[in-house]
């Protein structure tokens, strides 16, 4: 790890900066994790259970 050597405003921009990447992170992981169900459910992976018990 690198000495620190940031003034303690440099390192209060990098927490807003590292903050600011998180939250867009967040937000493309969020849309694509419901991009994929929604693949998923068009494909058929998901299945719809009845509340009555199947018949044979």
């Amino acid at each position: 790890m690198a000495p620190d050597n940031g003034t303690p405003a440099e390192e209060q921009s990098e927490v807003d900066r590292l903050r600011a990447e998180n939250a867009l992170l967040r937000a493309e992981k969020d849309l694509l994790l419901k991009a994929a169900i929604g693949f998923a459910t068009d494909a058929g992976a998901f299945q719809r259970r009845s509340r009555e018990p199947e018949t044979r």
